[in-house]
């Protein structure tokens, strides 16, 4: 049997590792360069840039499955964050894991009391319940969850807005709370970290050893499927080569998915900016995340990555990230401007971190056009199956599970495990 993979991102990567280690013959075609699709990094000038901020949950069950976690040098986040407002900063984290901290957070007066307790009670709550029943039961937006919680508009917008809208790029918290209890509890269950060589080095994991055999092709965008008699049985490249397989999985984003299948796919982007900027001395201390917490706010968190990850920068450099949610209509330079502009405000009042402020210095700007897809409370129930319902189509991609690095590997698994039952017929 002959599989043929449309995208090397991790779902893609996953499926074809598993196939490819069933001893099933695969064929992985990608349009871009190099393998990862939205998990790649660049290096340059002793820096490691990530396309656009992300971290790794290190209680994603399908990472502890698919990646050596050894291996990946894993350099980890402290629990909670540095919470940024009206030219102050506060500390907010999780006492029992983070005791170094716990005393400036529970004096910080930014979240109530209550609602501190609030969050140790939730955390403790989602610790002891499985993913299953994390996810079970109706649904409903995170900020009705919230509320019905009890946490104050005070908490609410000062904290899970920027902290949980720089997971969801959406501030607005209308996300499903499903979604919001399932993150929650990862972060609840484990760090959140950086690979040394950058978040790169997962898609390395997963297809390095297949691009070595020469397993899959880059710069190959695909132009159409192939049908025969009804059954997808390849693809046209753009380069007019036809590729024939006994299977075909798209493994594509959504939008590119709808396109090449004509079916149905989760509509809506989200969209976001990194920038990333480099100095002589670190902003602050810590492995903590910078939220931005005033409403207007531009930049929606920034992190010191070389704090986190010091293989990020080169020796006696810093690495500072600042992430926009959303699009901008503003140019590279006049973007870089404005970004300062507001993290001058984040941190107004430190005049150390001014000081060092005034020598950071432009690195790179990545504007994401689909980072994610929306996840309005209920969409999971809808999402398209692995199995197109079309001979020898087959789906793998988050947009069959959630929009996470989680989601995508495991419906890389269910792909894998859906193509071998049809494997069975041959």
């Amino acid at each position: 049997m002959h599989v043929l993979i449309i995208g090397a991102g991790l779902a893609g990567l996953t499926c074809g590792r598993i196939l490819d280690t069933l001893g099933v013959q695969v064929t992985i075609v990608d349009a871009s360069d190099g393998i990862g699709g939205r998990v790649r990094s660049d290096h340059a000038d002793g820096f490691t840039f990530d396309r656009g901020f992300q971290v790794l949950f290190e209680a994603y069950p399908a990472a502890r499955r698919h990646l050596d976690l050894d291996a990946l040098q894993l350099r980890r986040f402290d629990p909670g964050a540095i919470i940024c407002l009206s030219g102050k900063r506060f500390v907010l984290t999780d006492p029992f894991r983070d005791r170094a901290a716990a005393l400036d957070a529970a004096l910080t007066p930014v979240v109530p009391p209550l609602d501190k307790a609030r969050v140790l009670l939730l955390a403790q709550y989602l610790r002891r319940r499985s993913i299953d029943e994390v996810l079970e039961g109706e649904d409903e937006t995170t900020l009705s969850y919230l509320r019905r919680l009890g946490f104050s508009e005070q908490t609410i917008n000062s904290f899970f807005r920027p902290f949980y809208g720089g997971i969801f790029l959406d501030r607005s918290l209308r996300t499903s709370a499903k979604c919001f209890r399932f993150d929650f509890k990862m972060l609840s269950d484990g760090p959140a970290a950086l690979p040394a060589r950058g978040m790169g080095a997962i898609a390395g994991q997963l297809g390095d050893a297949l691009l070595e055999r020469g397993l899959i092709r880059l710069n190959a965008p695909v132009a159409e499927l192939i049908t025969d008699n009804g059954r997808v049985t390849g693809a046209q490249l753009a380069s007019g080569e036809e590729v024939f397989a006994d299977a075909v999985v798209v493994a594509t984003p959504a939008p590119e998915a709808a396109r090449l299948s004509g079916l149905p796919m989760p509509q809506g982007a989200l969209q976001t900016i990194t920038l990333y900027f480099g100095g002589s001395a670190p902003l602050y201390q810590g492995r903590k995340i910078a939220l931005n917490a005033a409403p207007d706010a531009l930049v929606n968190n920034a992190q010191m990555i070389s704090n986190v990850a010091p293989e990020y920068a080169p020796p006696g450099r810093h690495l500072l990230s600042a992430t926009i949610l959303g699009a901008s209509s503003l140019s590279d330079d006049d973007l870089y401007r404005a970004t300062l502009a507001d993290l001058r405000r984040m941190f107004a009042g430190d005049t150390a971190a001014l000081t060092a402020l005034e020598r950071y210095q432009p690195l790179r700007l990545y504007r994401i056009s689909y980072a994610q897809f929306p996840q309005a409370p209920g969409i999971h129930t809808l999402l398209p199956d692995n199995r197109s319902g079309r001979p020898g189509l087959f789906f793998a991609g988050e947009f069959t599970e959630a929009s996470s690095l989680n989601a995508a590997m495991i419906s890389g698994e269910k792909c894998a495990a859906a193509v071998m039952e049809e494997r069975r017929g041959f």
